[in-house]
């Protein structure tokens, strides 16, 4: 065999030998995608709620929640406030926080869009298993923050007695129902100074979220209307 043969037949054999090899792994850190499915769970869960399908409901609950309300009976109250309050919000699930777990569960905070005037939604918690579409529980109740909002200029000045914020986030939500992640500037000790680039419509609902090790806590209150 000649070398020109001899070259040949070697690219033949790479060639095979690779063939079906899995692709070099991506160099990229993107994490997965918890938004959609947290936001696709509540509104499941949201379904089941317009119905008062508290079985259905019951089903999608985490095991910490179905502990707390016992039993069926137990978390009918709670479904029928949450079915009102959904039927006061009519503008979709928004995510106010998330982050990715690869041990457990991942954790999603997601709210009800409403247009009009800012007011205090209902806050569910989402947990999120990667891998396992369809298999997302939901909290209905979670452990609320003591939170406190005013305008101060062209800012939202908020105070969270009793709350650590090294360990909260922000959302703002206008009448309009659009939200924005302000940044912040801090003032004394429970007390932020929120801002934010574009132009927010009329009163400011704000919505706190605080991490701690031992779980979440979300809060919420609104500007008022000047």
């Amino acid at each position: 065999m000649g070398l020109a043969g001899a070259v040949l037949a070697a690219a033949v054999t790479i060639a095979v030998s690779t063939a079906g090899r899995p692709e070099p792994a991506c160099a990229c850190t993107a994490e997965p995608d918890l938004r959609r499915p947290a936001e696709e769970a509540a509104a499941r869960f949201e379904a089941l709620v317009r119905r008062s399908d508290v079985s259905g409901a019951w089903v999608m609950l985490t095991d910490g929640a179905r502990s707390r309300y016992v039993d069926v009976a137990g978390f009918q109250p709670v479904l029928d406030r949450l079915g009102r309050t959904l039927r006061e919000a009519d503008a979709g699930w928004l995510t106010l926080d998330d982050r990715v777990r690869y041990d457990r569960p991942s954790e999603v905070v997601v709210v009800r869009r409403s247009t009009g005037p800012p007011r205090p939604l209902w806050p569910l918690l989402i947990l999120v298993p990667l891998g396992h579409a369809g298999d997302e529980r939901v909290d209905p109740e979670v452990p609320p923050l003591r939170l406190t909002a005013r305008q101060d200029g062209d800012a939202v000045r908020v105070e969270v007695p009793g709350g650590d914020l090294r360990l909260t986030s922000f959302v703002l939500i206008d009448e309009a129902g659009q939200d924005a992640s302000p940044r912040r500037q801090h003032v004394t000790e429970g007390v932020d100074r929120l801002t934010w680039s574009r132009p927010l419509r009329g009163p400011v609902l704000v919505i706190a979220i605080e991490r701690r090790g031992t779980g979440l806590r979300v809060g919420s209150g609104a500007t008022p209307r000047a």
